[in-house]
């Protein structure tokens, strides 16, 4: 004889109409999907699509665990607009949410434009968004509980604003690739190395002296000029 599986249902609802409701309700939600925690499988970061895992597994009334199927082509969130955006390389593994629409979206993808949905499908995953977070995998720095952060998980690089000041840590050195121009006081701490033309305008200090009064005492006047400097 066949086993017969156990009904997927609650015995607390048998036998009043609230129960029945209760019931009724319960497998019309269960039907519906919305929000999961999910994980990348692979991204193509060119067409922002991936292919994502969730997390949550399905339970059969015998208690046995099922894996949900991987959804592919999943558009992912990339926070943006008038002309800039915010975009990540995801990697195999990243965390994050996938979170159902609540009618079929496959036509609004492909033109970026009103559409009627393309099927009767409802709150499915198909029509999924995927929303990256990085869970609490993540360390941020003591000085920076306070401040908004842009940086690496290990907090090794990191680009902190705080109230007053913008503050940036890279481990390899900050490359500006094209002209920069700085408008108040800046104060180096450390060895310049300058490749190219130096011009200064308006004076220098060196060493606190204007270099423009710079002179060496105890020599001869005379009417020629020095040779240039040496390499």
């Amino acid at each position: 004889m066949a086993d017969i599986a156990k009904p997927s249902q609650n015995p607390g609802n048998d036998g009043t109409m609230a129960g029945m409701l209760r019931g009724v309700f319960g497998k019309l939600i269960q039907g519906l999907d919305d929000m999961l925690p999910a994980q990348i499988v692979s991204y193509d970061r060119k067409e922002n699509r991936a292919c994502v895992q969730p997390m949550i597994a399905m339970v059969t009334t015998e208690k046995e665990r099922i894996t949900r199927a991987q959804l592919v082509s999943v558009p992912v969130l990339n926070i943006g607009g008038g002309n800039y955006m915010l975009s990540f390389n995801l990697k195999p593994g990243d965390y994050g949410w996938i979170k159902a629409s609540d009618r079929d979206i496959s036509l609004y993808l492909q033109n970026l434009a009103e559409e009627q949905p393309n099927t009767r499908r409802m709150h499915s995953f198909e029509d999924g968004l995927f929303i990256p977070d990085v869970m609490t995998k993540y360390q941020i720095a003591d000085e920076d509980v306070e401040h908004a952060v842009l940086q690496t998980l290990d907090g090794k690089t990191r680009l902190a604003i705080w109230p007053d000041k913008v503050k940036i840590t890279a481990m390899n050195g900050l490359e500006v690739d094209g002209p920069l121009k700085v408008t108040g006081d800046t104060m180096l701490e450390k060895r310049l190395v300058v490749k190219g033309r130096t011009r200064l305008e308006g004076g220098a200090d060196i060493d606190s002296r204007p270099y423009e009064s710079h002179w060496h005492g105890g020599v001869d006047r005379g009417q020629g000029n020095t040779n240039g400097p040496y390499a």
